[in-house]
């Protein structure tokens, strides 16, 4: 008998039962109780989380123009100049003062009064498709392109919650997520939204007790039969769009009634996707199932959304990955973004420290001794998240510019 057998056998003895209670009580406890440790080494939640610092050519290049027109600038226009950190090193802005830089240089459209902000929902029925990090990411390099955002997460697991420096677990009660909304307790989102660690990006958060939505909507349509399950979040959400120039949806990873909810108040759908097998023949099923439980919704055949696009992430360098890749961009053609988001070791050491990208820009990385994330690392890993956040405000820009023409023209 090898020492593998005598492990198992050793494990078989063992009365591994357990009730609902014990589920609680042993299970559940010690778990939190874990993560309570690893919180109090490891997780900054808000307001001990910090927002990154820039330099002067990251300003510059946010903003688009030379470095060398920095102190010009600072001095014509009265913009922050940075505060020196030593002597003879760089000087460092913070993102209040980022954010200052970009909104006095930017050329980009600003959304035209009257007109309201877009909604983007990242959706996928499996987790572990990077869509948490994903949605996160974009919301904050929207700001990063001038836009005042709200991040919404709907995943019971809170998982966005905890990228913007809360505990979920701890910090969060079910009266400052959807909830009161879906009990008809309110009538608008406002009361759940906070700000954040990051400035101009506001987050309404979501925690365990986010999963009584699935039980609260049913019974709803129990006692109503023409109530309007699918149109919850659409009319809470639509009060605050003349305050946000993007709202940005973490959803749950199933078809549910919340995602279903998200995805008929969204006006475009980011789906990432990771080029695995299985992960591509759950897409498709996604798809099909969305469809079918929508097209049953009354004036469902005059929803349009702005935009769907598939968004790879986690790709390896592999012949299978590229081979599913291929059958990526067979099946859904043009709406596969151009750009994917690589396998990397430094982007899961940044998840693992409950960070994104744009979070911090050198990562320590617990594999083969200690390595640091170089700058090419950083800009392969940001690249793409750039470039989808862009495509996204260009896509704003468009519609914002189409819905100013046809009501002058009305």
């Amino acid at each position: 008998m090898t020492v593998n057998d005598l492990l198992i056998s050793k494990v078989a003895e063992i009365d591994q039962s357990v009730s609902i209670a014990d589920i609680r009580d042993v299970v559940a406890a010690q778990a939190l109780d874990m993560l309570d440790q690893v919180r109090a080494t490891m997780l900054e939640p808000y307001p001990r989380k910090h927002p990154p610092t820039f330099t002067g050519a990251q300003i510059a290049t946010l903003c688009g123009i030379d470095k060398q027109r920095l102190k010009y600038l600072t001095t014509k226009l009265g913009l922050p100049s940075g505060t020196q950190t030593g002597a003879g090193r760089a000087k460092v802005f913070t993102l209040e003062e980022t954010l200052t830089w970009i909104h006095a240089t930017s050329t980009r459209a600003q959304r035209p009064e009257g007109v309201r902000g877009r909604v983007v929902a990242f959706a996928n029925f499996k987790g572990g498709v990077a869509k948490t990090s994903t949605s996160v990411s974009v919301a904050q390099k929207l700001t990063l392109l001038g836009r005042k955002v709200l991040l919404i997460d709907c995943d019971p697991q809170g998982s966005a919650t905890q990228l913007c420096g809360f505990a979920p677990d701890a910090e969060i009660a079910e009266t400052d997520t959807l909830l009161p909304l879906i009990y008809g307790d309110e009538s608008t989102l406002h009361y759940a939204v906070r700000e954040t660690y990051w400035k101009n990006l506001d987050l309404i958060p979501g925690c365990n007790t986010l999963q009584d939505a699935e039980y609260a909507i049913p019974s709803h349509i129990l006692h109503d039969s023409r109530y309007e399950f699918w149109d919850i979040v659409n009319k809470g959400l639509r009060p605050l769009l003349a305050e946000y120039d993007a709202v940005v949806i973490d959803t749950p990873p199933a078809l549910s009634y919340l995602t279903t909810n998200v995805l008929m108040a969204a006006d475009a759908i980011i789906m990432p996707l990771p080029p695995e097998a299985l992960d591509f023949a759950s897409s498709t099923q996604f798809w099909m199932m969305f469809s079918e439980i929508t097209s049953r919704l009354p004036k469902s055949e005059n929803k349009r959304y702005d935009f769907l696009n598939i968004f790879m992430t986690k790709v390896r360098p592999f012949e299978a990955s590229k081979g599913v890749q291929g059958w990526i961009r067979k099946a859904y053609g043009d709406r596969v973004f151009p750009l994917h988001v690589p396998d990397s070791k430094v982007q899961a050491a940044a998840l693992g420290a409950l960070s994104t990208i744009y979070d911090q820009k050198r990562l320590d990385v617990d594999s083969d001794g200690d390595t640091r994330m170089t700058g090419e690392q950083y800009e392969r890993l940001k690249a793409p998240l750039d470039g989808l956040s862009e495509f996204i405000d260009d896509q704003f820009v468009r519609i914002w510019a189409k819905e100013v023409a046809n009501e002058q023209a009305a």
